[in-house]
């Protein structure tokens, strides 16, 4: 299949693009950058990577890139995916986020193209249900604290429009979190993941946490694009679909479970200026819909995904000039 994946240097989008080249699609990459990153740099013989900014580039060369293109799906990735850094510049967040998002549609309509398009938004965007809504599902009401989880939330509210307005062939993936191997340490995971290393590497003396008592719904990122790959073909036009394992993780667990496979001993200390004043306690996914439509199943579980990332970070430490 011919795939174009927006985004695809990003930490989802690498993991993506290795995933659709193990099953041989034909994968064309998007990204502002127009560059793979040194830790994907084993793609570059594989995928062509193209620069192209989704808030600045027009609908008219948009259209055009899609005409030379002729993608069979495209895997919309490309967004500011920080919620943190979309309260320092919430007008940049909403112009990738959603701005991005209208193009990219716009641009499949005005090609002509019947193209299947897969766009990831957020199960952010539910904000803080209440313990009955738990597990959520697509019923859930938005309720979007930050400028990300609000402009994910609008784009997929575009993306029903527009199946609705011009039968524009688009589903939308509402993920929860995810993490795994080579995620940045801006992330939770990925950040105490991080510092588990450095401890172990005799960088750090400890780690420094925020609040440990959030329940997150942490799928891996492999598992997490699998599901996207399985909505290219099996999801149905117009609808929204849960993306998350259904199991809630502490994040005091999640870190004891890091201390577990440590080396050496982890002394924790709670850094006051880490704990976030609209950190929402609770958040796991309904997917059944997901799972109905698809037969997606998680195959990894929070242990091996935890596993993993501190592999990754201590090879990464290795690797990195002391």
């Amino acid at each position: 299949m011919r795939a174009l994946v927006t985004g695809i240097s990003g930490f989802v989008g690498g993991h993506l693009a290795e995933h659709l080249v193990r099953h041989e699609d034909q994968v064309v990459g998007l990204s502002a950058s127009g560059r793979w990153p040194d830790d994907l740099a084993h793609l570059s013989g594989k995928i062509r990577i193209e620069p192209c900014d989704l808030a600045a580039i027009s609908v008219e060369a948009m259209t055009d890139l899609l005409a030379r293109k002729q993608p069979e799906v495209i895997y919309h990735l490309a967004a500011q995916a920080n919620p943190q850094a979309s309260v320092a510049d919430p007008r940049g967040t909403w112009a990738l986020n959603l701005g991005g998002a209208l193009t990219l549609l716009e641009s499949v309509k005005a090609a002509g193209l019947r193209t299947r398009v897969v766009l990831v938004g957020s199960g952010v965007c539910y904000g803080n249900p209440t313990p009955e809504q738990m597990p959520v599902s697509e019923s859930c009401p938005l309720r979007p604290n930050n400028p990300y989880s609000a402009s994910k939330g609008a784009a997929d509210l575009l993306g029903v429009q527009h199946f609705l307005a011009h039968g524009t062939d688009v589903v939308m993936a509402r993920p929860f979190n995810h993490a795994g191997p080579r995620q940045s340490s801006k992330y939770v995971l990925g950040g105490l993941a991080r510092q588990v290393a450095e401890v172990e590497a005799g960088i750090a003396p400890r780690v420094e946490v925020g609040n440990l008592d959030i329940v997150r719904d942490f799928a891996d990122v492999r598992d997490v694009v699998r599901g996207y790959h399985l909505l290219a073909t099996r999801g149905d036009a117009g609808e929204i679909y849960n993306l998350g394992s259904g199991r809630g993780t502490r994040l005091s667990d999640a870190l004891e479970i890091l201390r577990g496979l440590a080396t050496v001993p982890i002394e924790v200390h709670v850094d006051p200026a880490r704990v976030r004043p609209v950190d929402q306690p609770l958040l796991v996914a309904d997917a059944s819909k997901l799972r109905a439509a698809t037969g997606w199943e998680p195959r990894f579980s929070i242990e091996q995904t935890l596993e993993d990332m501190l592999d990754g970070w201590r090879q990464a430490l290795r690797s990195s000039p002391q």
